[in-house]
């Protein structure tokens, strides 16, 4: 088995900032200086069939209208890698136009910005990167006419459309701002905030500083896992998978029952995740591995790790506590894209050096 590995240093950790569209949460974010993710990117295209409608328009301010796991990957990357591929999205055209790595170099704290940010606070928080959760709060008047001065700028939507919507915004805010309070994110003024996200700055470069690094430390989980490769039109691909709620990518398998061998807990596993029920002959061993746990803060896991070249069936499905999937090129590195500890120290080599 390889030995457990150095911790890397400790992740940057982000601040969630809510706040009514047009409050004036992109230009407190940029007075406090720090790298900022606006949430906005993450729309869904207008094309996607399951947004909902209101103002006889896509319904903007509805959270199915933002795809949380996208935005969850990201800030994942960013947090552990310093970088991450965050899209570009047209709010006039209402569908992405590009992506662009962001790199937030030696930043101690991020800023994640938008009227989703509150849906980010529990996930954030149980991957132990949640600094903290605030909600720009202004006044009402002031509100409606920094947002129609701005989309009518920008052209986002016909006039009367944003008439409509920002009489309709200005009706919700005060129940929106209960709403994000509700959900555990402290209201502050414009000043208020500069000053709050300045100081939590100067905090998060303090504990760093005084933070000890031991490779020791932490309870250790026992697991399993596949690595499922194929022929792709670049060489070899990886499977990879995410688990609900959380940002990074890892091969299938999980935690073994008690009296289960890790080669019955693979099987279980892949058919659990991926539906598929594997031979375990055709199940190969790359070896044991120990290394950071991806999602859980302060454990490490110890994994035997499987190889399989069985066919998947095409569309691929994950399920049970899976969200989406990604085959990775063995050669060379996702950029922007979080994978596991156990993936990038451990599995890729391995699979390399075969």
């Amino acid at each position: 088995m390889t030995g457990p590995s150095a911790l890397p240093r400790p992740p940057r950790r982000i601040v969630l900032v809510a706040g009514p569209s047009g409050s004036g949460k992109g230009l407190m974010s940029r007075r406090a200086g720090l790298p900022t993710v606006p949430l906005d990117e993450f729309y869904r295209d207008h094309d996607d069939p399951s947004l909902p409608c209101r103002f006889g328009i896509v319904d903007w301010d509805d959270p199915a209208s933002w795809n949380a796991g996208a935005a969850l990957e990201a800030l994942t990357a960013l947090a552990h890698d310093g970088a991450a591929q965050v899209p570009r999205y047209s709010i006039p055209l209402s569908q992405r136009t590009g992506t662009t790595t962001l790199d937030v170099a030696d930043a101690e704290l991020i800023i994640a910005e938008g009227i989703f940010a509150a849906e980010l606070i529990a996930p954030l928080r149980a991957l132990g990167l949640l600094a903290d959760a605030i909600v720009l709060q202004r006044p009402t008047p002031a509100v409606f006419t920094l947002r129609l001065v701005r989309d009518l700028r920008e052209g986002r939507k016909p006039p009367l459309t944003l008439l409509r919507r920002g009489w309709g915004l200005a009706r919700d805010q005060h129940d929106d701002l209960e709403r994000w309070k509700r959900a555990g994110m402290r209201p502050v003024g414009l000043h208020e905030g500069t000053d709050l996200l300045r100081r939590l700055t100067s905090l998060a470069a303090s504990e760093r500083r005084q933070r000890p690094v031991s490779a020791g430390a932490g309870a250790l989980l026992r697991i399993t896992a596949v690595a499922f490769l194929r022929e792709g039109p670049q060489g070899q691909e990886l499977l990879a998978v995410r688990k609900r709620g959380t940002g990074s990518y890892m091969q299938v398998g999980g935690k073994l029952e008690p009296g289960e061998s890790a080669l019955e807990a693979a099987v279980r596993e892949v058919d659990e995740e991926l539906g598929v029920r594997l031979d375990p002959d055709g199940l190969a061993p790359l070896g044991d591995f120990e290394a950071i746990a991806a999602n859980e803060p302060g454990t490490r896991v110890r994994s035997t790790v499987f190889v399989c070249r069985q066919e998947l069936p095409e569309p691929l499905t994950v399920q049970a506590e899976l969200a989406d999937h990604r085959w990775f090129p063995l050669a060379g590195s996702p950029a922007g894209v979080r994978l596991a500890p156990l993936m990038t120290e451990h599995i890729l080599p391995a699979l390399r050096r075969t």
